[in-house]
């Protein structure tokens, strides 16, 4: 399948909108890809098993030695979205039984703010929930979804209790535009108890302490939110406004506080961005060492879904780098 170029959907390429945020399609437009192309393109199981596929090696080809992968249940012509998960999760197994020795992989299952209501929410968290007794690799709820979507979060709220009583760990995009960033929003999201919040972009400094003080892992994704443009306008010396670039991302901010903190891709297929280049983009824009990438890693893996063996096997991998490259102790 021939990849479609940034120029032939009518939108700067990514790079070039990187080094030049003026470009940035906007929230709306990522949103629409995925009704124009992705679902248009992965709407049969064979394509789906490919997909998932191609997105694993595509992962461990970047160097990932653990994988959290997000999908929302969704029906395909004659197949149903509950077997359209378990397309994926066979995948997975197989992948896990084989390759996945280098990447162990696994799954969290999404409820859609704009799509789902109370009902098709709950169901998706027992569907998450019985596939995890069955011994699949599901280890979590997320919410995703437009931002802009009308939406009655404390209908949801029941689905994310329920997983959360049955051991999923609950993972939230999380104020991601100005319009979901209400007070009474945030303060909804976050008696939810998740481990990450996604983005996290529009939470006033009193939050940011309050999330720093409970653990909670924002994970962030610094190509998205700058090719999306979703970070808020800054202001030069001279007052005036510009299109932010990555240096002014609130990476910063988090990665200066000590907390926990992961990036991710948010979405390689739309935004072309792999992990390695997130961790390009926070080394060249903010200054991180080589020992500072070790340390991001370390802050990464402890907001993990997985099991402890999941974050043992990954803290001796870097434990292992620290040894090699002569380093005599964590973080120095």
């Amino acid at each position: 399948m021939r990849r479609a170029h940034g120029d032939e959907l009518g939108v700067a390429p990514p790079a070039a909108a990187l080094k030049d945020p003026t470009h940035a399609q906007g929230i709306d437009a990522f949103f629409a890809h995925f009704g124009a192309f992705v679902y248009r393109i992965v709407n049969t199981p064979e394509a789906l098993a490919t997909a998932t596929r191609a997105v694993l090696l595509n992962f461990l080809s970047d160097g990932v030695a653990y994988l959290e992968l997000r999908t929302t249940p969704r029906a395909l012509p004659d197949t149903s979205a509950e077997e359209a998960v378990r397309i994926v999760l066979r995948e997975i197994v197989a992948w896990n039984a084989s390759d996945g020795a280098s990447m162990p992989t696994r799954l969290i299952l999404s409820i859609d703010r704009a799509r789902h209501d109370a009902a098709a929410a709950l169901q998706i968290a027992e569907l998450a929930l019985r596939l995890k007794a069955e011994g699949l690799p599901v280890v979590g709820l997320d919410l995703c979804g437009d931002p802009a979507a009308p939406c009655d979060l404390r209908a949801l709220a029941p689905a994310f209790e329920r997983a959360r009583e049955g051991g999923l760990g609950v993972v939230l995009h999380f104020a991601e535009t100005a319009a979901s960033s209400t007070a009474d929003e945030l303060d909804e999201l976050l008696s939810w108890q998740p481990r990450r919040l996604g983005h996290a972009i529009h939470v006033p400094p009193p939050l940011r302490e309050r999330i720093l003080a409970a653990g909670i892992a924002p994970e962030l994704c610094l190509s998205c939110n700058v090719l999306a443009g979703m970070l808020p306008p800054v202001k030069d010396r001279g007052g005036v406004e510009r299109a932010p670039g990555i240096v002014d991302h609130h990476f910063g901010w988090w990665w200066g506080r000590g907390g926990p903190l992961s990036l991710g891709t948010d979405d390689v297929g739309v935004f072309q961005a792999t992990l390695t280049d997130e961790h390009m983009h926070a080394a060249t824009h903010f200054g991180l060492s080589r020992r500072d990438m070790v340390e991001l890693s370390r802050r990464a893996i402890g907001s993990a879904l997985g099991s402890e063996q999941d974050k043992k096997r990954v803290l001796a991998l870097l434990d292992s780098f620290c040894r090699d490259e002569g380093w005599a102790r964590r973080g120095r």
